[in-house]
């Protein structure tokens, strides 16, 4: 076929020409920009960095969030005061599609936020085979989020994630490798906010999955279920630090404020304190145990927040319960919706995950979607004997929301991990 320009052949070396710009365009793409690594690939692992292809995952909408549902009061302790509520403003502005691994569909599982501008997502498959995905996120603070970089897995679920700007680290379950049991913990490095294969690095956990995953000042933590317990590696190499065996462990935070490491087990329902950063003998210095109620649907995920000392547990059937971790008081709960009143089966309205900063509390119930409660004072700000109350104001509405997995709540912004919805960007404003 011949080459026109304004209906004339075109010179050979205006062809010549355009056709080294588009070569160009094309390397460029496939090598993820100029300032970052390319596209890579092995027997396990393919990393997309090329952004017009990832581009294809996002949709940016600018869509307001009703919030339904009649305010109901819960105290945070016997001698709560009234608390005046002043609206809230959500907008959604960015959706992400899951990634499709070995032609199947992967659903969100968890959310980590690096400064609040950045986000890490990991991805499983229900059920078999073991398939899974992590997307790395920036300028989630901008109207318009971008999606940097995609790490999808032929062999490994991934339940959880973590990030110190420099490695991605994720506590997985796997059907590969020499590992005695399929719980591992792998990590992935980044350069230029891009994925790349070199440095990886996987270790085995003990357990049939990896529950969770975290970074403190030094150390970075990972858990994991049944017959497992916890762990600490250095950043640098991945090396031991210390582990301690504890029952079904959930989900573990970390205690900025405080210095500890705070970790949720489950049936039945515990939460295990450690001191940051110390490991005599190789374990971990075991501070104090807590129980409470709830956490005792198996094989369920229940994660923790840390504010102003009290640890805001995501309790499963018995909603959020708010633990003192000086002495493991109760100073609080919110309840989980009535099934009955939303029209669900109990066994899928669960309290999975719950977030908190300045006076907001996110929490996601499984099918019955996000619901937010605001307290009276900022909840970093009141201690376990201040006098506080939280307001339910009522369920988050999408048109699509699937049944949500994991939220998280930093500067201002909302991400949630909606399952087969994928993920969920919203801006909120308090008026």
């Amino acid at each position: 076929m011949l080459n026109t320009r304004n209906g004339r052949i075109a010179p050979r070396s205006v062809v010549a020409s355009a056709a080294a710009v588009i070569v160009a365009l094309l390397v460029t793409g496939c090598q993820g920009g100029s300032n970052g690594p390319g596209d890579q690939a092995n027997d396990r692992l393919a990393i997309t960095n090329t952004q017009f292809l990832l581009n294809t995952r996002v949709t940016y909408l600018s869509e307001p969030v009703p919030i339904l549902g009649e305010p109901i009061a819960g105290p945070i302790s016997p001698a709560a005061m009234a608390a005046t509520v002043p609206p809230v403003s959500l907008t959604l502005i960015a959706e992400i599609l899951p990634p499709i691994v070995e032609g199947e569909t992967v659903q969100a599982t968890s959310v980590s936020l690096d400064g609040g501008d950045k986000a890490i997502v990991s991805y499983n498959m229900r059920g078999a085979p073991r398939l899974g995905a992590i997307d790395y996120i920036t300028k989630l603070t901008d109207s318009r989020p971008v999606l940097s970089s995609a790490a999808l897995f032929a062999d490994s679920d991934i339940s959880a994630v973590t990030t110190d700007g420099s490695y991605v680290y994720a506590a997985v379950a796997t059907d590969t490798g020499d590992f005695a049991f399929p719980a591992v913990f792998e990590r992935i490095q980044l350069k230029n906010d891009k994925f790349t294969l070199e440095d990886s690095d996987r270790i085995p956990l003990t357990s049939f999955a990896g529950t969770s995953a975290m970074r403190s000042s030094g150390e970075i933590y990972a858990t994991s279920g049944d017959e497992g317990g916890v762990f600490a590696f250095t950043k640098a190499k991945l090396e031991p630090l210390g582990e301690f065996p504890l029952h079904d462990a959930r989900w573990v935070a970390w205690d900025k404020d405080g210095k500890r490491m705070v970790v949720v087990q489950g049936t039945p329902g515990q939460i295990s304190v450690f001191a940051e950063g110390e490991f005599p003998g190789g374990s971990m210095n075991l501070l104090n145990t807590f129980p409470f109620p709830g956490a005792d649907v198996p094989e369920s995920k229940s994660t923790v927040d840390i504010a102003g000392g009290k640890a805001f547990i995501a309790a499963g059937p018995e909603g959020v319960q708010i633990v003192c971790l000086d002495d493991g008081q109760i100073v609080g709960s919110v309840p989980r919706p009535d099934p009955a009143a939303v029209g669900l089966d109990p066994a899928v309205v669960v309290t999975n995950a719950v977030a908190v900063d300045k006076d907001l509390m996110f929490i996601s119930n499984g099918e019955a979607g996000v619901y937010v409660a605001q307290g009276s004072d900022e909840f970093k700000d009141s201690g376990c004997n201040a006098q506080q109350s939280i307001t339910m104001l009522g369920n988050l509405r999408f048109d699509d929301l699937q049944s949500v997995n994991h939220v998280e709540y930093e500067n201002d912004h909302l991400i949630i991990a909606s399952g087969l919805g994928g993920v969920k960007v919203v801006r909120v404003a308090v008026q």
